[in-house]
């Protein structure tokens, strides 16, 4: 009897380390695939916003291809975490949930470490069916466009291609976005946004509170 209990706790601690390995998420490797995002791969480890997508229950990265991440080089470490921070969505959007949040027009958290409206980004239908996105600060253009998807991983990780980098207007200025991405003084925040979980997520969750309570009664008899 004792055996058979012994093997069932093992059978059940696999089960549960099965279970974490199917939504864990390694931003770097994910990336690391697609050449064109080595760049932007790059500044996700030097700002380490990698440790909050890796650690996040679901993540959108608006990736965007190196030769237009050029303006960046050079800059502050706090201004290029800014600008890529912008393009990281705290929750889970392939094309079709864009197009749910277009009509609902919701605002997208990030993990910009601006605070308020400028960690936040919109997301609109332009021309003739075009997604485009802006920061949720007025005045902002939306003028960063999807080209693409990239790779979806089972409502956890969703990489997008975008045809440039999602820049923030400064709110306590008039002037609008000119055609060459800058960063926008913001307020920094200590605490970014905390992500929404998935649907994924919460079933495996139940299945796991499941499987426990089926345990401890059995260990008990």
């Amino acid at each position: 009897m004792m055996g058979l209990r012994n093997s069932f706790v093992l059978c059940l601690a696999l089960m549960l380390s099965f279970s974490s390995a199917i939504h864990c998420i390694d931003i770097t490797k994910t990336l690391g695939q697609y050449p064109e995002f080595t760049t932007f791969n790059k500044y996700l480890t030097e700002t380490k916003l990698v440790e909050q997508i890796n650690s996040a229950k679901a993540v959108t990265i608006l990736a965007v291809e190196d030769k237009d991440l050029a303006f960046l080089s050079g800059k502050p470490i706090d201004d290029i975490k800014t600008v890529i921070g912008t393009n990281v969505i705290t929750e889970f959007y392939d094309e079709k949930k864009l197009l749910e949040a277009i009509g609902s027009q919701v605002e997208l958290p990030t993990l910009s470490p601006a605070s308020g409206l400028a960690a936040k980004i919109k997301v609109q239908l332009i021309n003739e069916g075009e997604v485009t996105f802006s920061s949720a600060v007025p005045g902002s253009k939306p003028d960063t466009f999807l080209v693409r998807t990239v790779t979806t991983e089972a409502e956890v990780v969703s990489v997008l291609k975008v045809d440039k980098p999602i820049v923030t207007v400064d709110a306590s200025t008039t002037s609008g976005v000119t055609g060459t991405p800058s960063v926008a003084e913001t307020p920094k925040s200590s605490v970014a946004d905390a992500p929404a979980p998935s649907a994924s997520s919460r079933a495996t969750f139940g299945f796991i509170v499941a499987v426990m309570a089926f345990a401890s009664i059995f260990v008990s008899l």
